[in-house]
């Protein structure tokens, strides 16, 4: 059960950083300006942010399994919404909105399963220790895996790791 739950926390921590090295080409792509997907960026991380204290609320009223996996599909839904736009208004939607969403609904239960799963200090320690482990790599493989998987000349390739392409099925 370790690994869902850390990889969880790596989907959430690379996708607040893997857009930042691919601003301009994104914005080309978009046929917007870089402001534009930079406040794409900002709003994911403001509703990732923002939704975090409810998504744990909605935790404990609906099951930490059910918002695991409801989080997850929103995330998969935005990734694609994401992928396939053409223009800032669905990358908005498809990057800030459902994958902030669905960002915020992951987390939570990620922790609460972990101290559930692992009861003793040990054991416990070591699996958080995988957990933020993973979320800092996360972080770090962004911006590193967010500008070597495109593909020259234009095609960005990353058409489901949270940013869009133009065109998604080259």
């Amino acid at each position: 059960m370790l690994i869902p739950l850390a990889l969880a926390q790596f989907i959430c921590s690379f996708a607040g950083s893997n857009m930042n090295v691919a601003i301009n080409s994104i914005s080309k792509d978009l046929g917007t300006n870089v402001q534009g997907v930079q406040t794409a960026i900002t709003l994911f991380l403001l509703t990732m942010a923002a939704l975090m204290i409810p998504g744990s609320k909605l935790t404990d009223l609906f099951g930490r399994k059910r918002c695991f996996q409801v989080g997850l599909a929103i995330y998969g839904a935005g990734a694609f919404l994401a992928a396939l736009a053409q223009g800032l208004p669905l990358l908005i939607l498809g990057y800030s909105a459902f994958e902030g969403v669905g960002s915020a609904l992951l987390i939570p239960p990620v922790y609460i399963l972990t101290t559930i799963l692992y009861p003793d200090i040990k054991s416990r320690a070591r699996a958080f220790g995988v957990i933020s482990g993973l979320g800092g790599i996360g972080a770090a493989a962004g911006p590193l895996l967010g500008s070597s998987t495109r593909f020259p000349p234009t095609a960005r390739g990353r058409s489901m790791s949270a940013e869009p392409s133009s065109q998604p099925w080259r």
